[in-house]
């Protein structure tokens, strides 16, 4: 069974214009985002990168989102690990 692959245009049935304001309006709502430089271990980098392709994503995005997600778990006031503090740490 041998079909051939027919592809149809989605936005065929509307015009030049209200695509490019499709478009504009798509660019408009969408949050600005800065360029940053950020310095890491190649070790971290690669554990980001290997998370990153198992997830199926751009590494750049996914440290995005872990930043994120990480950001508003403090925001929220989830408890923190059980870590030692610095002070009882040298004791």
């Amino acid at each position: 069974m041998n079909r051939e692959f027919v592809w149809t245009d989605p936005f065929d049935d509307i015009s030049d214009e209200e695509l490019d304001d499709q478009v504009a309006k798509l660019l408009r709502s969408r949050q600005s985002s800065v360029a940053i430089s950020l310095r890491v271990s190649r070790d971290l980098l690669g554990r980001v990168k290997r998370e990153a392709a198992r997830a199926g994503i751009p590494y750049q995005t996914f440290m995005k989102g872990v930043l994120e997600a990480g950001i508003a778990r403090i925001e929220r006031g989830a408890p923190r690990s059980k870590r030692p503090t610095r002070t009882a740490a040298r004791r």
